[in-house]
């Protein structure tokens, strides 16, 4: 469930989540009209300032209505104070906008794995440290810069899955992007490099006249920091 009042964030977060998982996720702008809803919800994606609820109170609301939810807050509030109460207040993320949709869709998908929803993709000799967005290679960190690992999260995620450049440009520079398409080619060299210097595994592979899909196994993921 995504509770968000601000009708585009609310749209390109459900769409997101819809796709990416597979699941059903049902969009409110404020938290009455998800009340009925927010007993039979697994996970809720909460925006803090809502028309009908403000501030903290808005997580105590929806854990006392969602008790055996995940509860991930969405939010411009970035002080600290804001998110030691919200954690403590029940909220089991806290996520402050502007954020990417792969880092939300990581950090859905590492919650849900606490109850079993979706397990780790074994097979790999990279290891995806989601809460620490760093990759490692046999135990080494290579230092992917912040668009590469967008790049990486991207493609790695759906392993076999062709992604056009506009796809993958889109994911990592958010869906507003418009621009030369091929400037993605460029991110995913510099990948390539960091993930196989020695271009012995080609983890990337090239469609042609496409984009890129990722040819190895689906890499390890954690979400310890």
């Amino acid at each position: 469930m995504v509770i968000e009042d601000d009708p585009v964030i609310s749209h390109q977060v459900a769409g997101h989540l819809r796709e990416r998982t597979g699941a059903s996720v049902d969009a409110f702008p404020a938290l009455a009209p998800a009340k009925r809803a927010l007993s039979q919800a697994d996970l809720v994606a909460l925006d803090l300032n809502l028309p009908d609820s403000d501030g903290l109170e808005t997580v105590r609301s929806a854990r006392l209505l969602a008790p055996s939810a995940f509860l991930i807050v969405i939010t411009a509030r970035s002080a600290l104070a804001d998110r030691v109460g919200g954690l403590r207040l029940g909220a089991d993320d806290y996520l402050v906008k502007p954020f990417s949709l792969l880092e939300l869709e990581a950090r859905v998908e590492a919650l849900l794995r606490r109850r079993g929803g979706a397990a780790p993709p074994t097979g790999s000799d990279l290891s995806w440290d989601v809460a620490g967005r760093r990759v490692r290679r046999t135990g080494e960190d290579l230092g992917l810069t912040p668009l590469e690992y967008e790049v990486f999260g991207a493609l790695a995620a759906r392993p076999g899955q062709a992604l056009s450049r506009v796809e993958l440009l889109r994911d990592v520079l958010g869906p507003n992007f418009y621009g030369y398409e091929r400037v993605i080619d460029v991110h995913v060299g510099h990948l390539r490099k960091k993930l196989d210097p020695d271009n012995t595994f080609r983890y990337i592979g090239t469609v042609r006249h496409y984009g890129y899909r990722w040819d190895a196994p689906a890499p390890e993921k954690s979400d310890a920091t």
